[in-house]
Order: structure tokens, then sequence, then C-alpha cells
């Protein structure tokens, strides 16, 4: 539910698309990933993303996070939300800003702790950190 609602299996493999997330433009976005590599198996598992994609015509960005059930609480979005506002600020932009959905509370704690300022419009909470 990455955009609020259910995409279609067509539309989440569309080519345009994930060409999009796999090779990044990155004068325009910025992917984080957080690894694991399994000591026994030298298997690789993502705990976690994060993305800051700087908006059109302006100076600033959106972000969009995600990590993995097992490794929510631990600090981790935390720590990829910190890392992502460094970028921000590397970049020199101005603020940076995200949506999340009303009842994902643990999201909106994280934000807080980082320094975003929350405004509620209905379903949606608007998230907003100015650098």
């Amino acid at each position: 539910m990455r955009y609020f609602s259910f995409l279609k299996l067509s539309r989440r493999i569309a080519h345009e698309r994930l060409t999009r997330i796999c090779f990044i433009d990155y004068d325009r976005e910025m992917a984080l990933v957080a690894d694991y590599k399994n000591p026994e198996t030298e298997s690789h598992e993502i705990l976690g993303a994060g993305r800051l994609s700087k908006s059109h015509g302006v100076n600033e960005a959106e972000f969009a996070m995600l990590v993995s059930a097992p490794y929510q609480r631990q600090g981790l979005g935390t720590e990829l939300l910190l890392r992502l506002v460094q970028v921000g600020r590397d970049e020199n932009l101005e603020c940076i800003n995200g949506t999340i959905l009303a009842e994902n509370t643990a999201m909106q704690r994280v934000c807080e702790k980082v320094g975003f300022q929350l405004q509620r419009h209905g379903e949606l909470v608007e998230a907003k950190i100015d650098l």
C-alpha cells in the first residue's frame, strides 16, 4: 500500500516503473537501503529502504520509507530518515515532506523524533521539516 491503495500486479511490474526505481537519477533522487548478510547462509536480506525525490520546479523533496516488519521498532526507520534529511541538507534543499496514513502512528513518531512537523488532513498526515 505504498500509494495508499493496492496496485495491480501489471502496474507494479511495468517496465517504466521498475526502471525508475532501479536506475536512480542522482540529480533528482537518492535511495538508501539497509542490507543484512546472513553469516551462515551468505544470503542478503533488505531490512528497509528510504527514498528522497526532489520535486520539480521547487527546492524541496519528498521522502518515502519502508522497513520490513521484523525490523520495525528497532531504530532503523529513524536512522534511515535521519540520513535522508542529511542528504537533503547536503543538497541544499529548503524542506523535505512526506505523506503518512493517519493510522500509521509509528511512522508519525519517527518523523517527530527526527524534527518533522505534522499536520493532519483527514485520513492523511503531512510531515514537513524545514532545512
